[in-house]
């Protein structure tokens, strides 16, 4: 039947007062559940109509990692010889993408070439991308050729800065060379200033032979990188938990 002729039936048998009453209830009703709809206590939220697929979205971005290799440019950083800081440091990150990106973690590097990026542009990076963690990648140097060993520093008002590089000096000590265990580094300036936690890596003194000797070696860079996503891949893990 169809909605015009329905209507025009159904006002042949109500009487004109009748079917104002019946419209009145119907207004009443309408108007009661639209509130119910718009309270916050209600068993239908309103937060319930945004779609699922956009809520879980929201909730599930995958981790960003911001790898950092330490000075460039004009800044070569520790120096031996001809052997630069900056050359090992980014040796080691580009290998440190690669794992990442086979295991399809997100990664952003603070530079790719041999270019100079000031400390400000490290960090801004990493705060605009608001990424999941920080790890800037160094070597150390000391005017004693005696002095070697791999480091792991964390900035001590970091909720998480201790426990992260506990996890990350676990995996480097695994490296062959001697493990001079976690330290804190208030002022170090990357530390200092990123929003997500984060960590500098101190991989073996350029001003010890044998250090060097390992720390030029591309399999030695390559298994460098393997004990730096095994420790981003638990500290992101561990985060993860703890949030």
């Amino acid at each position: 039947m169809k909605m015009d002729k329905l209507i025009e039936k159904i006002s042949r048998r109500l009487s004109h007062k009748n079917l104002i009453t019946l419209i009145v209830i119907l207004s009443v009703a309408i108007i009661a559940f639209l509130g119910l709809i718009f309270r916050n206590d209600i068993i239908f939220p309103l937060s319930n109509l945004v779609s699922l697929g956009e809520d879980s979205n929201a909730a599930s971005l995958p981790p960003l990692v911001v790898i950092d290799p330490g000075h460039g440019g004009s800044e070569p950083g520790a120096v031996s010889g001809s052997i630069h800081e900056k050359e090992i440091t980014l040796a080691i990150s580009l290998e440190v993408e690669k794992l990442l990106n086979e295991k399809h973690i997100d990664n952003i590097l603070t530079r790719r070439d041999d270019t100079a990026v000031s400390l400000e542009d490290r960090v801004k990076l990493a705060n605009e991308k608001k990424c999941s963690l920080f790890i800037s990648i160094h070597n150390n140097s000391f005017t004693d050729p005696a002095s070697h060993g791999i480091l792991t520093t964390y900035n001590p008002y970091s909720d998480t800065g201790e426990r992260n590089a506990e996890i990350m000096q676990s995996k480097l000590k695994t490296l062959g060379m001697f493990n001079r265990k976690i330290v804190p580094r208030p002022n170090l300036y990357v530390l200092r200033h990123t929003e997500m936690p984060s960590l500098l890596l101190e991989i073996g003194f350029i001003s010890n032979k044998n250090d060097l000797k390992l720390l030029t070696s591309s399999d030695f860079q390559k298994k460098c990188a393997v004990q730096i996503v095994n420790g981003i891949e638990e500290i992101l893990e561990a985060n993860a938990i703890a949030s």
